[in-house]
């Protein structure tokens, strides 16, 4: 699955792909008796709620094959499931959320609105741990606990020692000037990488660790352009001399800390539009839909989820429509939950959707987007 920055964590390509769909959200939490008895059911109960929605046999199999616990993994937690003509497409866990029964849905486009609500707002960010002779960087992003990616630079660390140890051959200062070159040309390697990986994957936190003089090396050679994402943890991981409790620790109060901000700029963008008569903003859900009909929503803001609304969805552009009035009907695929419509279209107009506090929302609307042009 593709993520981006601020993205909704789904892949618009997969909502372009016909053929059926079939999607279920199920508890995979252990630690008892009766999640184990639980998880040893599963298969059997997803495969009747598939059955009774009339999915094709080779999306039930494929679906109840890929549901496994998440071993490992403190409760609660889910998994995800997303089959497309009988292959199993998306298969994720979401750590922190908890599913009393599993829902299901069947249908010709597929329904993500639970992912895309653990996911929202996610990003990706790397944790560095450099020294002297090198340095691993890791990939995480904010959807799991799991690493994804690490890619690492050795260097040649008998080279150091031998230019400190071995007086008889180096003088004092030219075994210091050979160290110190080591560790720079470590140092740009290692800062290469974190550019590579940064612009591969719109990094918005950079941590970095380890030896001081190997961390200020490695921050001197980070572009420009990223030193606002740097952040730096004054403990050795490299060397196994910290304590990873207190590591995790503080990498995740500097995650938070990212999504506070992320919240708050929102929120300041939304006050700011609400007092100047808001031109790039639309409020409530026929304005909302009106600006994803033009591709104009560059942010849905979703603070209620307007589940108790119906939408229609439509095959091709504008992508969705009211249930009133007679507008697209020869585009009209069916009538959905707004969630899902919504979701569809915003990720099929490159649009991004965050699930925000409702008091983020202007007057108690429930939804509201900010627009990429103003309003006419």
């Amino acid at each position: 699955m593709a993520l981006r920055a601020d993205s909704n964590g789904i892949d618009a390509s997969l909502y372009r792909r016909n053929g059926s769909w079939s999607t279920a959200l199920v508890d995979a939490s252990l630690g008892t008796t009766g999640a184990q008895e639980a998880a040893d059911r599963l298969p059997e109960d997803v495969a009747k709620l598939l059955k009774s929605q009339q999915a094709q046999a080779d999306d039930v199999q494929a679906l109840i094959g890929a549901l496994e616990p998440a071993e490992g993994l403190r409760a609660p937690v889910a998994r995800f499931v997303a089959v497309h003509d009988g292959e199993v497409v998306l298969n994720e866990i979401i750590p922190g959320l908890k599913v009393k029964t599993p829902t299901v849905d069947v249908g010709p486009f597929p329904n993500f609105t639970a992912l895309a609500r653990a996911r929202g707002g996610s990003f990706s960010y790397l944790v560095a741990e450099v020294g002297k002779d090198g340095g691993e960087v890791h990939l995480y992003n904010t959807a799991s606990p799991e690493r994804i990616a690490s890619q690492g630079i050795v260097g040649l660390p008998e080279e150091i020692h031998h230019a400190r140890k071995v007086p008889g051959e180096y003088d004092q200062p030219k075994a210091q000037s050979a160290a110190d070159e080591m560790i720079r040309r470590n140092a740009d390697e290692v800062a290469e990488l974190i550019t590579k990986m940064s612009a591969e994957n719109y990094i918005r936190l950079i941590v970095i660790s380890g030896d001081i003089k190997a961390r200020e090396a490695v921050i001197a050679q980070v572009p420009t352009a990223l030193r606002d994402y740097v952040e730096v943890i004054d403990s050795h991981t490299r060397t196994g001399g910290a304590d990873t409790k207190q590591v995790d620790a503080q990498i995740a109060k500097l995650v938070e800390e990212v999504k506070s901000k992320a919240l708050s700029d929102l929120e300041a963008k939304v006050a700011a539009q609400s007092g100047n008569g808001r031109s790039l903003l639309a409020v409530g859900l026929d304005e909302v839909v009106t600006a994803l009909q033009s591709a104009q929503a560059e942010t849905v803001l979703v603070g209620q989820y307007q589940d108790e609304h119906t939408l229609r969805a439509l095959s091709a552009e504008p992508w969705l429509a009211l249930q009133e009035g007679e507008d697209h009907a020869e585009l009209v695929a069916g009538e959905w939950p707004a969630p899902e419509v919504l979701l569809r279209a915003t990720a099929l107009t490159d649009a991004t959707i965050r699930y925000v506090p409702d008091s983020v929302i202007p007057d108690g609307a429930g939804i509201a987007a900010l627009l990429r042009w103003a309003k006419p």
